[in-house]
């Protein structure tokens, strides 16, 4: 019986002591890529799903050139759409020929979304995280292209 305090010999060859930690820090680097690669898979957007199913994007409509009424009118116009309209309001100079939608605190996805629902195709991002809406819809006095007859108050 040998009761000396030598520990076991290690029998691995050099090649394998040095890939083992090599190996192993490849299989981690993969294991950490693939869990990102599949938790941002399950973040993304769904896709598929019909607009009544997702929801509503919350906008304030804006009149920007002064005609009476015209936010109003506007926001009827889109009562049977995925929008939610959450106030009205004017601009303090009506002085806005085109229409815009200014992204206050929505993502790019529910902008297109919103473009695809109004037809309106130009934006303008202004960021504020107070803001009671996600967008902010700026109605010009090009409105009758977005508004259809039966909707207007003439």
């Amino acid at each position: 019986m040998n009761l000396t305090n030598n520990p076991p010999e290690n029998n691995l060859p050099p090649r394998r002591k040095i890939w083992f930690p090599i190996i192993l820090i490849l299989v981690a680097t993969a294991a950490v890529v693939l869990f990102f690669g599949l938790r941002n898979k399950a973040i993304e957007p769904k896709t598929g799903y019909e607009e009544d199913q997702l929801p509503s994007i919350k906008i304030v409509v804006t009149n920007g050139c002064g005609y009476e009424h015209l936010a109003a009118d506007f926001a009827s116009a889109l009562k049977d759409k995925n929008i939610e309209v959450v106030s009205l309001s004017q601009t303090p100079k009506p002085i806005y020929d085109k229409t815009i939608i200014v992204i206050r605190k929505g993502d790019m996805q529910d902008l297109e979304r919103l473009k695809k629902m109004t037809g309106i195709q130009r934006w303008t991002s202004a960021y504020n995280e107070y803001y009671s809406a996600d967008f902010e819809i700026i109605v010009g006095r090009d409105y009758e292209q977005f508004i259809p007859k039966k909707g207007r108050r003439d």
